[in-house]
C-alpha cells in the first residue's frame, strides 16, 4: 500500500514538473496604429495567433488589457483594439508586443 502512495506522489510530482517546464508561448508583435483613450489600436507582425479572440485579456509591458476587436478574416494586416488603462503611456508608431494575459474571472 505504501509503495502505491509513494508512486502516485512520484507521478504527481513529475507530471506538475513536466507542466510546469513547458515554454510559455512567444509573444505576439504588433505596431500601434491609433490610440483613442484607453483603446489601442495595433496591427500584427505575420499571422494571427489562435489566441487571438474577442474579450481575450492581454499582458504589455507597461500593463493588462482586453481585447475588444480584431478584424475581419482575410484582410491584411491583422489589426486588434485592446482597452488598456495604460493606454496614456503607449505611442502611436512605436512597435509593441503582448502575450495572452490570464483571466480575473470568478476572482
Amino acid at each position: 500500500m505504501m509503495r502505491h502512495i509513494a508512486l502516485a506522489v512520484v507521478l504527481v510530482l513529475v507530471a506538475f514538473g513536466v507542466s510546469s517546464a513547458l515554454p510559455a508561448a512567444a509573444p505576439t508583435t504588433g505596431k500601434i496604429l491609433s490610440i483613442d483613450g484607453n483603446k489601442v489600436q495595433i496591427a500584427l507582425d505575420g499571422a494571427k495567433a489562435d489566441w487571438i479572440k474577442k474579450n481575450v485579456p492581454v499582458k504589455f509591458k507597461v500593463g493588462n488589457g482586453k481585447i475588444v476587436v480584431v478584424s475581419e478574416a482575410g484582410v491584411t494586416p491583422v489589426t486588434i483594439t485592446v482597452t488598456s488603462p495604460k493606454a496614456a503611456d503607449m505611442k502611436v508608431g512605436d512597435a509593441v508586443s503582448f502575450q495572452k494575459g490570464t483571466s480575473m474571472a470568478g476572482c
